[in-house]
This record gives structure tokens, C-alpha cells and sequence, in this order.
């Protein structure tokens, strides 16, 4: 029930801040002006014919979430039904959520760019952390979990030394244990949420290095990878779905 409060009070208070907002959007170069102020850019990425992904980018076109675009399919009694959905990651945290509701006749970059400004997301050039946690509620999205307090003060004397990685990955899996060429490389968890599956990787330090999500059930979805504030996306093998990843990590060593 408070949960339930909380989310009512949430869109209670979007409502009221995008009431009398004037957001205004430059379809060539992405720039959003929220009541005649510029504010941030929504970047087209990925672009065809009649879908893209989208960047939100500060004044110094520095990424501060990515949107990817997705089909969601439904069936109904009345057949097959399509509609538009986009996965929203935030560079920084990894945190993630879908924003859905849009129509392809009216466009997606505005109605983008009023859901942003509305929830008053970028603020001096940055993603708001509180400002975000309550858009990821109100659009019922994942947190990535922290890590610990003696993981996040732990000292790690990294190499920076490390020679670029040309040997192809041989990846093999045991429990949650992570092998590259016999060699215990990491360790991964698992969690699912609102259909998403979220691998949390670790070094053999128990430092956190990245996330990668994925659609449940859908092998056409990409994995959507977060590390060290960049985002990555490769394809999802049904077959062999976590050694693939794994072995990407290794490659380009993130892992």
C-alpha cells in the first residue's frame, strides 16, 4: 500500500511539474530548450529508416543515458499487436527503466524530451541522483545493487600496463565461477526483474566491473553492457548466452 502511495504521489508531482513547461526540441542537432533555456541533447544513434536509439547528452554532449529503441510485441484476442518501447540506461549508475506509450505518426525525440525535462532529470550538466531514483520508480525500472562498503574502500593497484588482449577467449562456466582458459578470471550473479535479466560481473577482487541486461525470452534482444561509464551492445547467442558475453569481456579487456 505505501508502495502504491509512493507511485501515485510520484506521478501526482510529474504531472504538475510538466504543467506549463514549454519544451522545445532542433530536430537536426538534438538540442532541447525547456522554456526557452537549453538543457541537453537527445543525439540520434543507430539510425534507419524508421527507428533509432537516442543519447541524452549534456551541453557538452558528454552521454548521460542512452535509450534503445525496441519492438514489444503483444497478443490479444484480436491478434498480434506491435508497439514502440524504449530501454533507458544511465551511463553512471546502470540503473535502467522502459518508457513506453509512443506513437511512430507523432514522432519520438518530443515526447522523449518533455518525459526528461518533466521529471527535471539534468541538472547543471548531470544526471540528478535523486531526481533519478524517483524516474526509475515511477517507471518501475531496476537498480543496479551497490557494492558493499569494505568492496567500495578496498585499495586495487590496477596495471595499467596491461598488453591489448589477442588471444581469442575460451570461456568455461562453474556455478558462478568465471574460467578463461582454465584460469579463474571473475565471478557473475544473477538477478530478474519486470522480465529483465541483469548479469553483475566481478573481478577476482570483488570489485563490481560491469553489467550486462537482457530481455527474458526475447533472442533477438541485444545485450546492453555498462562499464567504467560506457555502454556496449552485442548480440545475444541463444546457445551459448553468458560464455559469448564473457568471452567479449575477456577480449576487450573489461574483464
Amino acid at each position: 500500500m505505501k508502495y502504491i502511495l509512493s507511485i501515485f504521489i510520484l506521478c501526482t508531482a510529474f504531472a504538475f511539474q510538466t504543467h506549463g513547461q514549454k519544451v522545445e526540441v532542433d530536430k537536426h542537432t538534438g538540442l532541447v530548450k525547456v522554456n526557452g533555456k537549453e538543457s541537453f541533447y537527445l543525439t540520434e544513434k543507430n539510425k534507419s529508416l524508421m527507428q533509432n536509439d537516442f543519447a541524452l547528452e549534456n551541453l557538452d554532449h558528454k552521454e548521460l543515458a542512452y535509450l534503445k529503441y525496441e519492438d514489444e510485441v503483444h497478443y490479444t484476442s484480436g491478434g498480434k499487436k506491435t508497439s514502440t518501447r524504449f530501454l533507458m540506461v544511465f551511463t553512471e549508475s546502470g540503473n535502467q527503466c522502459y518508457l513506453d506509450g509512443f506513437n511512430i505518426i507523432t514522432g519520438y525525440i518530443k515526447p522523449i524530451a518533455k518525459r526528461i525535462a518533466g521529471a527535471n532529470l539534468v541538472q547543471d550538466g548531470a544526471i540528478s541522483d535523486m531526481e533519478e531514483r524517483k524516474f526509475i520508480m515511477l517507471h518501475n525500472g531496476t537498480f543496479v545493487q551497490e557494492a558493499a562498503p569494505q568492496q567500495a574502500e578496498r585499495t586495487i593497484v590496477v596495471n595499467n600496463t596491461r598488453p591489448e588482449n589477442n588471444v581469442r577467449a575460451d570461456i568455461s562456466l562453474k556455478e558462478n565461477k568465471i574460467y578463461n582458459n582454465s584460469e579463474l578470471v571473475g565471478v557473475f550473479k544473477r538477478t530478474a526483474e519486470n522480465g529483465i535479466t541483469t548479469i553483475s560481473v566481478y573481478n577476482n577482487n570483488d570489485v563490481l566491473i560491469c553489467t550486462a541486461t537482457h530481455e527474458d525470452g526475447n533472442d533477438n534482444a541485444d545485450w546492453n553492457i555498462q562499464y567504467d561509464g560506457n555502454t556496449a551492445t552485442i548480440l545475444f547467442n541463444a546457445a551459448t548466452p553468458l560464455e559469448k558475453l564473457f568471452a567479449y569481456l575477456v577480449e576487450k579487456s573489461i574483464l
